[in-house]
């Protein structure tokens, strides 16, 4: 760390311009926030202020947030705020760097003061509004719409902010800050206007995001927003502590201690539900120790954020066990902090259990505490009432659970078992189980305490039942320790139940006799017919049938019937019709992803109705789906027609762990398949040498290769293996000394994308002779140093280029020669043509002048006879002609 600030601020002393300045800074905000040091970060960012001459102030008021805040809708105008979106992208590379500075200091201002976050969000988009869009205004829109929920209570402005961040990034390719306004989005403005679940896909992909550009802090975060989620949600206990396992793992690889420590309460509340602490509610044991831990968040106040969260988590754990005074002073310690979590979940978390903690709180209270404990509840069920007129998918139950038990207080009966029965209700259809749990433990302590001990018991055994859902295993025993009555030790009397199945009813050899059925087989006929075989044999069922989906639609893979000579498994893959089975229990199962046990199908029962169920008459009946964490991998159908309650808890102990061992083995077969056929696939392109092809360590060792790349290098395969023996053939040795400098630039591309993009080089043949050839190749995914390289042999391709120039070189020489002989050519026609126009006058004048010899040579002379010759002026004409 003191290295890494030295160097940093040498590199201040060194920056000369404005850009540079801000990549410093950056990096600088950068390491301060990787080391949690939030308070140092904001303090880097003002001295950056100040450079530039704005004078900042770590805590702004709240009228100057207002200000900034209406200032962005008056330059947002008419505007709609998702023509936002079309604005034109920012070029002004200053500003650009500004808006990089404001993005990364965004973290450490939340950690340090809210008004200081909200000006900072504010001023950034404003800044996106005047001069344009670019990665940072993608991040900027997110967060503000997180602000305009909880700071300004406008939330579904807030929601169109967040969509309008997200839009950016998907629709003008802005991905610079992917990951982080994906996180933003998912986790800190979804929630508070959907459902909890719709936001889960993205806070999986911005994991996937953040780790891809190597945002260790984003990624380290997102690690905690999912395990928020899964805890919301309720799903099962077992699937969110291994989703926690997997998350404190990668935090600590990293050293993040923040998110360590975020993540160690989330295990604390989640391994006392399931009943994993010495003392339920407790998150003590296993080199845990509660005091040791608050003494550590409590020592430094950049730890403010997992601290908070660690009170809630108290809050929630104390409030399980039933002990409220303690979840009462947890609540207390959390609320001074909140000031740290604006727009997260667990915000959320604090004022649900605080309210339920404090209702609970007023039956024992001293007349001193009483009122306190009335108030408190109003507060909270006025937060949960705004929440549930934006989301009622989320808040809707929370909102009634906490005004039930109000009006309990207050003691309004009629309207406390109604607002009772509503949250019962809209924690069930929303899929809250956890919730749904809650609302039926406080309606049963409710009739229990009017004396109603049968309503009372129905209420209780269904929360048993929803915790025992929600795998709160520790809850269950603090239930059936309060209400021993409660404890199932054969079937309800209903006709329909949903599925029973305590862990403690399994003993270990059916455990261990399950479990290696099915984690063995790796061939997905073979794992079919002994999924069929162990579920008719451990059920009792007369018949089963195996659905698995198939693309939209699913089919009957498997049919198992039981006869006097054993059971027989046939493979059918085919639709599932009315039929089959009762049609109505399978959509219910498809629609809900929960079982459906049928004690008695021919009794009063909601599918009672079915086609199916009336014609066959149906006795027993169970449709269990078979899930991979919340995907639906198939379902299993089972029926016994002779008697009814053949599905008794102890065999749906087996069942739910046959379900469950079921889920992981047809993932690892799909897997294994995919793997086969992949392998398949490289081995029929290794084999059918169309390209050379070897198998390589970055030591240089040829490990394997394919005949193809054997027969350019000259090699056999006996050369090959004795060679692979002795150690002796190597790549890089086959690499001739002048090509080896490229090798060395490839190798340095392999260790940085895991891929060479193909390039031309040079192999020594075994006859010592040089072949070129065209070369690529990656590195196996899980391996360092050995991957797999294509090699395509270019001595054709050179040859034919070799003999194309050659072809153009003789041809350029054709065509000098025909050039020559052009012009040899032309200079005879041009004498032929002077000697012909000379000669005509020439043989004129000679002829002329013989003529002229003779008349003078009379006796006497002819004198007017020799002048009257004209030879003279065709020679004249002769020159002139030629031109």
């Amino acid at each position: 760390m003191a290295a890494a600030e030295k160097r940093l601020a040498m590199l201040v002393d060194r920056a000369n311009s404005a850009h540079d300045i801000a990549l410093v800074t950056r990096l600088r905000l950068t390491l301060y926030q990787a080391v949690d040091r939030s308070d140092r970060a904001v303090e880097v960012f003002l001295e950056f202020m100040r450079g530039r001459g704005t004078g900042w102030v770590p805590h702004p008021t709240e009228e100057e947030v207002s200000r900034e805040y209406d200032h962005i809708w008056s330059l947002l105008g008419n505007r709609q705020i998702e023509d936002l979106v079309d604005l034109p992208l920012m070029t002004n590379p200053e500003l650009l760097d500004v808006l990089d500075v404001f993005t990364e200091v965004v973290t450490p201002a939340l950690y340090t003061d809210r008004g200081f976050l909200a000006l900072l969000l504010c001023q950034t988009v404003s800044l996106s509004l005047e001069h344009g869009n670019c990665d940072g205004s993608c991040y900027a829109y997110v967060w503000l719409g997180m602000l305009a929920g909880s700071h300004f209570g406008d939330y579904q402005a807030g929601f169109r902010f967040g969509q309008l961040g997200y839009d950016l990034v998907e629709a003008r390719g802005l991905r610079r800050y992917q990951a982080r306004t994906y996180m933003c989005f998912g986790c800190l403005i979804i929630p508070w206007t959907k459902h909890v679940k719709t936001g889960r896909e993205l806070v999986h992909h911005y994991f996937d995001a953040a780790n891809r550009v190597g945002d260790l802090t984003y990624a380290g975060y997102s690690r905690i927003a999912l395990n928020t989620n899964l805890l919301a949600a309720g799903d099962p206990l077992a699937e969110v502590q291994r989703e926690a396992e997997t998350g404190l793992e990668f935090a600590t690889n990293v050293r993040f201690v923040l998110v360590i420590d975020c993540i160690t309460a989330q295990l604390g509340l989640i391994r006392t539900l399931r009943g994993l602490t010495a003392t339920f509610g407790s998150f003590n044991g296993q080199r845990f120790d509660e005091l040791q831990f608050e003494h550590h968040l409590a020592s430094a106040p950049v730890l403010a954020l997992p601290e908070c969260w660690y009170w809630i988590r108290k809050l929630q754990a104390r409030f399980f066990a039933g002990d409220y005074p303690s979840a009462i002073e947890a609540s207390l310690n959390a609320e001074r902090l909140l000031w740290t979590s604006p727009s997260f979940f667990d915000v959320a978390e604090y004022h649900f259990y605080s309210a339920l903690s404090r209702a609970a709180s007023c039956d024992s209270a001293t007349d001193d505490s009483q009122h306190r404990h009335v108030e408190a509840p109003a507060v909270h069920h006025r937060q949960h009432k705004i929440w549930a007129e934006n989301c009622p998918e989320n808040f809707e139950n929370r909102a009634a659970l906490i005004g039930a038990e109000i009006a309990r207080i207050e003691g309004r009966v009629l309207e406390a078992e109604q607002l009772y029965d509503q949250a019962i209700r809209s924690a069930h259809s929303n899929g809250f189980v956890n919730n749904e749990a809650i609302a039926n433990e406080l309606a049963g302590r409710f009739y229990a305490a009017r004396g109603f001990e049968k309503i009372a018991t129905t209420y209780l055994r269904d929360a048993r039942y929803c915790y025992l859902c929600w795998e709160a295993d520790g809850k269950v025993r603090q239930l059936e320790q309060l209400y021993p009555h409660l404890r199932v030790d054969k079937p309800l009397s209903d006709s329909t139940t949903m599925i029973l199945a305590p862990v403690e009813q399994l003993d270990l050899a059916t455990v261990i006799k399950v479990s290696e059925a099915l984690s063995g087989e790796i061939v997905l006929e073979k794992l079919i017919d002994t999924l069929m075989r162990t579920a008719i044999e451990h059920a009792g069922a007369q018949r089963g049938l195996l659905i698995l989906p198939d693309g939209d639609d699913y089919r009957i893979e498997a049919e198992a019937t039981t006869s006097s000579s054993g059971v027989k498994v046939e493979l059918r893959h085919t639709r599932v019709t009315a039929a089959d089975l009762p049609s109505a229990v399978l959509h219910y199962v498809l629609r809900t992803k929960e079982g459906v046990l049928l004690n008695d199908a021919s009794s009063r029962n909601p599918f009672a109705a079915d086609e199916y169920i009336r014609k066959h008459h149906a006795r027993s009946v169970l449709c269990l789906p078979i899930l991979r964490q919340t995907r639906l991998l198939g379902m299993l159908y089972l029926e016994n027609n002779l008697t009814p309650h053949a599905f008794t808890p102890a065999r749906m102990a087996v069942l739910k762990l046959l379900a469950s061992e079921a889920a992981i083995s047809m993932e690892n077969t799909r897997l294994y398949d995919d793997l086969q056929e992949r392998e398949a696939r490289v081995r029929r392109l290794v084999d059918s040498n169309i390209i050379g092809i070897f198998i390589w360590n970055l030591d240089g060792r040829i490990m394997e290769a394919n005949e193809a790349f054997l027969t350019i290098t000259g090699y056999t395969h006996h050369d090959l293996l004795h060679d692979l023996l002795a150690s002796r053939l190597r790549w890089n040795e086959l690499t001739p000394a002048d090509w080896r400098e490229a090798d060395e630039q490839r190798i340095v591309e392999l260790h940085a994308s895991g891929i060479v993009q193909p390039y031309e080089k040079e192999f020594f043949k075994k006859d010592g002779t040089r072949v070129p050839v065209l070369v690529g190749g990656a590195i196996f995914d899980g391996a360092q140093n050995e991957g797999v390289a294509f090699v395509v042999d270019l001595s054709d391709r050179k040859l034919a280029q070799d003999a194309a120039r050659a072809s153009e070189r003789r041809y350029h020489e054709i065509q000098m020669e025909m050039a020559h002989a052009n012009r040899i050519a032309t200079i005879g026609q041009l004498s032929a043509s002077i000697a012909h126009e000379l000669n005509q006058p020439l043989t004129g004048i000679i002829t002329h002048a013989g003529t002229c010899l003779r008349m003078l040579s009379a006796d006497p002379p002819n004198l007017d006879g020799a002048r009257g010759k004209p030879c003279g002026a065709r020679c004249g004409t002769a020159p002139v002609r030629l031109r």
